[in-house]
């Protein structure tokens, strides 16, 4: 290597001289105005050349690919949210709409429940005072406002079982008097009873009762207060359970929902 680079010296510096001292070379130089020198550089290198600009160029254009699937991707979950609330919103105007128009009549006659009743149930609500009692037994509405009746006959105040089984019995009355110190000096006592009625037995059976005291007060005039029944009777088909008591004038009427008498099969 060190040999070549001598050789191309001594070459270059043989021409340099014999170009200098030929006519020829002084003419050239007299033509040109600058001296004929070549320099040979033994550590030069090959130059790099720049990179290409087609790699840059295609990450940007992916980057904008990215870029707009993003943006896309952003717009298609807008679209649905905003889809998906206006569906709620119908529904909700409908159901609110459906339930206006339904609470008038639902004041008037209960609507029937929406899920299917798969047992014997019922439940009655009182009568008004006028009818509320004969002789002794309470006398019930079974078809109008709260009160119901699935698979159960209702007749003269009696709920008559038509599948035999162990039921859940429960009667509430709300009592009141407003003569106790003209009427009534002291502790007066009032029975509230749930009688059975069956073909195997002559008489009715007392099944369940309660005693309450009204007009215990010295000073007062006015008397209110409620008795509460509930308990597991077992019922054979055909039999009948009703509601008795010992003074009716103690019935307070208001509403349908203060008095009531009913049973399920559990």
């Amino acid at each position: 290597m060190y040999k070549t680079q001598s050789v191309d010296k001594q070459h270059a510096s043989g021409f340099y001289s014999s170009f200098h001292t030929s006519p020829e070379g002084y003419m050239m130089e007299a033509a040109t105005g600058y001296p004929s020198v070549f320099v040979v550089d033994p550590t030069l290198r090959d130059v790099p050349f720049a990179p290409p600009r087609w790699r840059s160029r295609k990450k940007w254009q992916a980057g904008q690919l990215f870029l707009g699937f993003l943006v896309l991707l952003m717009l298609s979950g807008l679209t649905i949210q905003t889809y998906l609330l206006i569906s709620f919103r119908k529904e909700l105007d409908t159901a609110m709409a459906q339930g206006t128009a339904n609470a008038t009549a639902e004041k008037i006659i209960q609507a029937p429940p929406k899920l299917p009743l798969k047992r014997p149930s019922a439940h009655l609500t009182l009568e008004p005072p006028d009818t509320a009692i004969i002789d002794g037994v309470l006398q019930w509405e079974h078809q109008n406002g709260f009160a119901f009746l699935h698979d159960m006959d209702y007749k003269a105040g009696s709920l008559i079982s038509n599948e035999p089984g162990y039921y859940y019995v429960y009667s509430k009355l709300t009592l009141t008097y407003s003569s106790c110190l003209t009427k009534h000096r002291g502790n007066s006592l009032f029975t509230h009873s749930v009688y059975k009625r069956t073909s195997q037995y002559p008489e009715e059976l007392l099944l369940l009762t309660n005693y309450i005291t009204y007009c215990n007060s010295k000073d007062s005039e006015q008397w209110q207060g409620n008795s509460f029944l509930a308990g597991v009777v077992y019922l054979e088909e055909e039999e009948e359970v009703f509601i008795k008591v010992t003074n009716g004038e103690l019935l307070f009427y208001r509403d349908d929902s203060i008095s009531h008498f009913g049973t399920f099969m559990i």
